[in-house]
């Protein structure tokens, strides 16, 4: 099941999500971003970034929504961040009431188990690189990415895994829901090995979403109080440091050293440091999202301010109410074991023979033409070749060569077209001219450059299109100066507040229409004088008729009336 990906969005070419994402696990397809889930880690920073918004996240509310109308009763660990992310967070418990919840915890009563299940781990240790696993996508990043210290990681589950299983054995029969700015917790929920624990996982900004659309302002509810809530190391969980210093006694009984990491590029950093066998006898805090998890992606509609989200929390720690955990924990220590397998991705062999002819393709012939400017959202541009040659990337997405061939295309659309093109600034000077100008106005485009466009043409139609901003096409120009017959388009440039010109030649095609009317002239003409000479050869011809007829008349007459006088003599 695919707990995350991006919407359909319009995209624009910004590659914010594949530059934020810290293991390259985002696909640019048809322009369109897709998580690949077999690579992610689940951290949910690229969803923070994305400025179109683009998230599609797996979410539990209708189901949460149902259960409430059902009659069941509900169950919720609030995250100890929340503190962070509603100032007046006391209010904000008032407002979950009014939802529906029943019985409303901190997970930092998890958290106060999970500490003591830590020091009780440390205190079996004798050296080592000891990482602690309260961040779900930081157990994904080592088991995908790092499997080779997946020994390294603290085998105990997560403090919102404890508190689950607390609330199960407590309340067996109720629905169990965890609320946070986490979206990894999603996954972690619906794992096989935490199946059943947490029936459904809300971040802060779907209970925000859900808290509006019921018409509820919670700054105007009264101050209420979580039935449970933990104690100050359970407290100060969500604040960098905060786990190490719920353990801090065992830390300095063991004489390890404190490392406190948050966000995946310092952690891969130190996971490499690891490998490399420069970090030993320590105990490493680590946290995915920078400043821990008061920097979660599911509340960044809520607080825009990491810092004012920490201001907050440290407030509330130095008059918090707290409730010490008790001596023993209704969870066993096999139940607070994690197990963790390494799930190493396939490593795909690189061929460099085909990685230098992307490379190439991109314009990249030597190392001086690799700028490495991460336009593209890779690191390095042999980082984005390999990301081609997978499929997780393409040759469009390097922003230099995409310029460098538009730039390249224009260039030679623009030096070597057959008409005559000028651009004109919104004082009418020329900007810029190609050679065919040049080769009708006798001017090189470097001594056209600044000069009036009405040393050459009329201005009257350019300063309509500047007016009305209506570009002109095709209009037929007379230039006698210049011996010239052209058709003239301008089109406005908004961006440039400039104009483009385009002059086409057309003195050949004039003269040719003119040549053609004075032959059709002369040929109607001459069809003119044979028509009246053939009239008066007619004429001619009618009158000749006409005589012969009237002496042919006479004749036969004449022969009649012989012809019947002889008849009457016999």
């Amino acid at each position: 099941m695919q707990v995350m990906n991006f919407s359909e969005a319009n995209c624009k070419h910004c590659y914010k999500c594949v530059r934020k994402c810290e293991v390259k696990a985002i696909k640019i397809e048809n322009d369109q971003a897709h998580i690949m889930e077999d690579k992610c880690i689940a951290c949910g920073q690229c969803f923070a970034i994305c400025p179109q918004n683009a998230r599609n996240i797996m979410s539990d509310l209708d189901f949460v929504k149902s259960s409430i109308l059902s009659g069941r009763n509900i169950n919720i660990s609030i995250a100890p961040s929340f503190r962070g992310f509603f100032k007046e967070s006391s209010r904000f418990i008032s407002a979950i009431e009014k939802l529906g919840f029943n019985q409303i915890e901190e997970t930092a009563v998890g958290a106060d188990i999970v500490s003591k299940a830590y020091e009780k781990f440390l205190s079996l240790q004798n050296g080592g690189a000891f990482i602690t696993t309260c961040c779900p996508s930081v157990v994904f990043l080592i088991q995908k990415y790092y499997p080779s210290l997946v020994d390294c990681l603290i085998p105990i589950i997560s403090p919102m895994i404890a508190h689950g299983k607390l609330l199960k054995k407590e309340r067996p029969n109720d629905v169990t829901v965890f609320l946070g700015p986490c979206v990894s917790k999603k996954c972690e929920a619906i794992s096989r090995e935490n199946s059943g624990i947490i029936d459904a996982v809300l971040t802060f900004d779907e209970i925000a979403l859900w808290i509006s659309e019921e018409g509820i302002d919670y700054l105007e509810l009264p101050p209420s109080d979580p039935h449970k809530y933990g104690s100050v190391k359970g407290k100060q969980y969500p604040i960098v440091g905060g786990i190490l210093e719920g353990i801090r006694g065992e830390i300095l009984n063991k004489g390890f050293i404190s490392m406190r990491i948050d966000g995946v590029d310092e952690c891969k950093e130190v996971f490499q440091e690891i490998i490399n066998g420069n970090l030993e006898n320590s105990c490493i805090e680590v946290s995915a999202c920078k400043k821990s998890c008061i920097g979660g992606p599911g509340g960044h509609h809520i607080s825009s301010s990491i810092f004012s989200r920490l201001q907050n929390v440290k407030e509330y720690l130095l008059t918090a109410k707290t409730q010490e955990p008790p001596v023993d924990s209704l969870i066993s220590d096999s139940e607070l074991k994690k197990n963790i397998s390494k799930n190493p991705l396939k490593e795909i062999e690189i061929d460099e023979r085909k990685i230098k002819k992307i490379l190439i393709k991109m314009g990249k012939f030597s190392k001086v033409d690799e700028l490495n400017c991460a336009s593209c959202g890779y690191n390095t541009c042999r980082e984005n070749a390999i990301a081609v040659l997978n499929g997780m990337s393409s040759i469009d997405m390097c922003m230099p060569f995409i310029k460098s061939r538009a730039e390249r295309i224009s260039n030679e659309i623009f030096e070597n077209s057959p008409n005559a093109l000028l651009i004109v600034n919104d004082d009418f000077e020329i900007i810029e001219s190609n050679m065919s100008f040049s080769r009708f106005f006798g001017v090189t485009p470097s001594e056209s450059k600044g000069q009036k466009i009405d040393s050459f043409i009329a201005q009257d139609d350019l300063l309509s299109v500047f007016e009305n901003k209506k570009n002109m096409l095709w209009k037929k120009i007379h230039l006698p100066k210049y011996n010239l017959h052209m058709k003239e388009s301008v089109i406005h440039l908004d961006n440039q507040n400039a104009l483009l010109i385009i002059l086409s030649d057309i003195s050949d095609e004039e003269k040719r229409r003119s040549e053609l009317f004075e032959l059709k002239e002369n040929t109607l003409n001459i069809t003119q004088g044979v028509i009246e000479k053939q009239m008066r050869v007619a004429q001619e011809i009618a009158s000749l008729l006409g005589e012969t007829t009237a002496e042919t008349k006479v004749a036969l007459t004449k022969l009649k009336h012989v012809l019947e006088k002889e008849g009457a003599e016999f």
